[in-house]
């Protein structure tokens, strides 16, 4: 079954967990002077946006009638959330300041504001401790009001109207800041905000409530052809300048192909030997998308400096490639062995206690 039995649609983590290692390789090729793949950092991102509205609504969908549910349900995003990235938080603070020499500015402050994701309400680009945190931040504003999106969803016509305005208010949001006069470099803690973001999540929230109504079950050669062909695209759209793959008819076909595969590959009947692996490629992905600037930062800062003073970005071409393979192979090893031993029994704990506390606040 593509829904893996226990509600889980193996589709949609073929493709997240493409995603994450998408977003790590653009990271890992702009930090040493690689050909900058700007398609697959944005994308990357923005798939995880439909991906979360679509697995949140395909999951949720009738389950919360109450605020207690509101409650739980946020209750239980942050548990998902937050155990992992406050670790690494700790971590890459101590990293930071060893390099550095000093601590990082307000940090209490800085620190109170992560733990939460209080952050994703204002400058989430400006305010979250670890490299792509911000879109944390971001995803659990969209948490907060997830119950009303749901809603919405159910009523054709709100729904309809409610996407046409937020695909309005996020292209008008890009247009006037990476696509301003000063350009995406000086617009970008102004770009990374709520609105930019908000259709995506609407969308796979619509996304996942048709999913809900009906499962095709395509072969998974349909699903490769999928997931390939988003890869193509990415590849021929992507732009000499770090920007424009959000701008004009670029950035409107792209933006429109991130329904499109999400819709795709939550319709793909994952099955057999890939069924595994692709439950591989689901659970690391929160894990690699956060370790890989770890590992990476960790090397360059700390391990390299003791072999050489040459600059990472200036090491031959062979040299950065085996730098960005074994980062990516540690992120992937370290996220696998976190989601079994660390965020798995989280989460599982979490639910006992969520379930415990409901049985108590029955009446007898």
């Amino acid at each position: 079954m593509s829904s893996g039995g226990q509600g889980r649609v193996l589709g949609w983590d073929v493709l997240r967990g493409l995603c994450a290692l998408a977003v790590a390789s653009y990271h890992l090729m702009y930090w040493q002077g690689l050909p900058s793949l700007y398609t697959f950092g944005s994308y990357g991102v923005y798939l995880f946006f439909v991906l979360s509205g679509a697995s949140l609504a395909y999951t949720y969908e009738g389950r919360l009638a109450s605020w207690r549910d509101a409650g739980s349900f946020l209750a239980t995003r942050w548990l998902r959330l937050a155990p992992l990235y406050f670790v690494l938080c700790m971590v890459f603070v101590g990293l930071l300041s060893v390099h550095l020499g000093h601590l990082t500015d307000q940090l209490p402050f800085r620190l109170a504001l992560n733990a939460t994701f209080a952050f994703g309400v204002y400058d989430p680009a400006t305010w979250a401790l670890l490299i792509g945190g911000w879109s944390l931040g971001i995803e659990f504003v969209y948490y907060l009001v997830f119950p009303l999106l749901l809603a919405a969803v159910a009523r054709p016509a709100t729904c309809a109207l409610l996407a046409v305005a937020l695909a309005a208010l996020q292209w008008y949001w890009i247009v006037t800041t990476a696509g301003s006069p000063e350009g995406y470099e000086a617009s970008s803690v102004a770009y990374h905000q709520v609105p930019a973001f908000a259709a995506y999540f609407f969308g796979g929230c619509v996304i996942g409530h048709w999913r809900k109504l009906r499962d095709h079950a395509w072969p998974q050669w349909a699903g490769a052809c999928v997931w390939i062909g988003i890869a193509a695209l990415l590849l021929a759209l992507n732009p000499t300048e770090e920007g424009d793959q959000l701008l004009g008819v670029r950035g409107a076909v792209l933006f429109a192909a991130c329904f499109v595969v999400v819709y795709a590959s939550g319709q793909v009947a994952v099955q057999g030997r890939l069924a595994p692996v692709a439950r591989w490629l689901g659970d690391i992905t929160y894990g690699c998308y956060l370790l890989h600037p770890m590992f990476f930062f960790g090397f360059t800062w700390f391990v390299l400096p003791r072999f050489t003073a040459v600059d990472i970005a200036d090491m031959e071409f062979a040299t950065r490639c085996l730098v960005l393979v074994a980062v990516l192979v540690a992120s992937c090893a370290l996220a696998t062995a976190s989601e079994r031993w660390f965020e798995r029994p989280v989460r599982q704990w979490g639910r006992r206690l969520f379930t415990r506390r409901r049985l108590q606040a029955r009446p007898a």
